[in-house]
């Protein structure tokens, strides 16, 4: 029995998707301001769910709830016992691994009046905690498709907001001449 050979002969490695990298889990502080700017705030719920999901994991609890949490982030109220739990599972791991803690309670009330910088320490904390996780393996996660997605979407979104509050001026300005 004869078998046609592939095109390329048979010495040609076929190819193949590479693995995706283990230890790709940080996001850098730059990237997640820029990224939420740009989407238009879209992108931190992505940033919540893929990192919830990994937590999830990490904590070894066999939670699968990221998609619910990260939908519950739009409910006021329970937006804050919502990153509560998140920030409060990053502070247990952070101690399990020999790491000192944060005041959980105290993040949360600082992110009602402040929630850029208390997010912004959160995230410096969890970055921290893959570095001793990993080792020092630990490398900033790749831009995904979705990710590009969300940009885009939230620049659109931007993009209408800024063309209603230019409406909203002029109807302004039009009424107020009559």
């Amino acid at each position: 029995m004869t078998t046609q050979e592939p095109p390329g002969g048979w010495a040609q490695p076929m190819a193949v998707e590479p693995a995706p990298n283990p230890y790709a889990v940080k996001y850098g502080l730059g990237r997640c301001w820029g990224y939420g700017a740009v989407s238009f705030g879209l992108w931190t719920f992505y940033w919540f769910y893929v990192n919830r999901r990994l937590i999830d994991g990490e904590s070894g609890r066999g939670r699968d709830d990221a998609l619910m949490h990260s939908l519950g982030l739009f409910v006021p109220i329970l937006n804050y016992f919502i990153l509560y739990w998140l920030w409060r599972d990053i502070d247990e791991l952070r101690r399990r691994f020999g790491m000192p803690g944060f005041s959980v309670v105290g993040y949360v009330i600082g992110a009602i009046f402040l929630a850029p910088v208390f997010y912004s320490l959160v995230l410096v904390k969890l970055n921290e905690y893959w570095d001793v996780r990993t080792q020092g393996l630990a490398v900033d996660a790749p831009t995904t498709s979705a990710e590009k997605g969300l940009l885009i979407a939230g620049g659109v979104l931007f993009g209408l907001w800024a063309l209603f509050v230019v409406a909203v001026i002029v109807v302004a300005i039009v009424a107020g001449s009559n």
